[in-house]
């Protein structure tokens, strides 16, 4: 009862707070009626400030919490860890389509796939490896490698080339709309280019992606004496970033259509933020692996279902529909088993 209470506490009253502020927000500025060009201001601000983020805040606070993280060998197993995660999803995925007896079409079986791997390692990823007690900023490094090497690369290297082969209309990717804390801005071209093509391309952009170097600027920082009022500062522009990270979230959820269908949605999330961490968990405890660090990997595994799966949704013409229910829904699941993740596996 006391480590519900204590996540309650630190985890979900912070979260909740800066989510409910970016609903607000959202709300406010859709009763102005308040026009950017042809966009809505509501849809122009969150964009403006995800691009904000990716270009300076996140790699700032990426850096800052890396300085301060407790770093050793081990922790490269994150990224390892993160592509059993996104391949044991893919081949649960494919599974439950192929036992369903009835036919779907290729973009709904597309977003089902993309859904049951790629996760909110990120916005929501972050923060929850932040706060959470049995955690903190020195664990931060494993969920770091985990989102860069892995979410990152998933979303934008193997998503890509997944959304590409069942779309049928002739848009790269457009990473405008801000749904990674770390995502690229891929440009918009006039001919679709081949799987491997897009692959490459989307490789590219991770490449030049900021938050990647941020990565290793705060191993370097790490062997520096930095000055006090330095230090403040980082730290103000870190924790800044992630409750601004937290607001645009809120407003992304509030911008989400209401007419959901739950019925097939539930199958990805139940992959996404239970299947895999289940096996995940027997996985590393079995081969020994135990405290924060295994923790940190089973809560990175079972976060809700990534903003990124609506951006390829959007951009490539897969399932909306499913995208959004599922995401709203792994929401709610993930909010559910937060504590279930850490009474069983908070072992020290």
């Amino acid at each position: 009862m006391q480590s519900i209470l204590q996540i309650a506490t630190a985890v979900y009253l912070p979260i909740i707070a800066a989510a409910l502020v970016g609903v607000l927000l959202s709300l406010g500025l859709n009763r102005s009626g308040r026009m950017v060009g042809d966009k809505p201001v509501q849809e122009v601000l969150p964009d403006a400030l995800a691009r904000v983020l990716y270009l300076v805040g996140i790699p700032i606070g990426v850096a800052n919490f890396i300085r301060k993280a407790e770093f050793n060998p081990s922790v490269w197993i994150s990224p390892v860890i993160a592509w059993a995660a996104v391949l044991l999803a893919i081949f649960l995925s494919w599974n439950f389509l192929k036992s369903s007896a009835k036919p779907r079409a290729k973009s709904t079986k597309a977003s089902f796939v993309l859904l049951s791997y790629l996760g909110n390692t990120s916005y929501l990823g972050f923060p929850v490896i932040l706060l959470l007690p049995q955690l903190g900023p020195q664990y931060f490094s494993s969920a770091v490698l985990y989102d860069i090497l892995g979410t990152l690369v998933a979303g934008y290297g193997l998503g890509v080339f997944i959304a590409s082969q069942a779309s049928h209309n002739k848009m790269e990717v457009n990473t405008a709309s801000g749904s990674h804390l770390s995502e690229a801005d891929l440009s918009t071209t006039s001919t679709k280019r081949s799987g491997i093509g897009s692959l490459l391309d989307a490789l590219t952009e991770v490449a030049k992606n900021p938050t990647f170097y941020a990565f290793f600027v705060g191993l370097y920082l790490k062997t520096l004496a930095i000055p006090e009022w330095l230090v403040s500062g980082l730290g103000a522009i870190a924790w800044s970033s992630i409750m601004v990270a937290l607001i645009i979230m809120g407003m992304r959820i509030q911008q989400l259509s209401s007419n959901l269908n739950l019925k097939l949605a539930i199958q990805p999330v139940l992959i996404k933020t239970i299947l895999v961490p289940l096996v995940l968990a027997a996985a590393l405890t079995g081969l020994g692996l135990e405290g924060p660090q295994r923790l940190v990997l089973i809560l990175q595994s079972a976060m809700p279902c990534g903003f990124v799966s609506l951006v390829l949704a959007e951009n490539y013409g897969l399932d909306e529909e499913l995208t959004i229910a599922s995401i709203l829904l792994s929401c709610i699941v993930f909010a559910f088993m937060l504590p279930v993740w850490t009474t069983l596996f908070t072992t020290w």
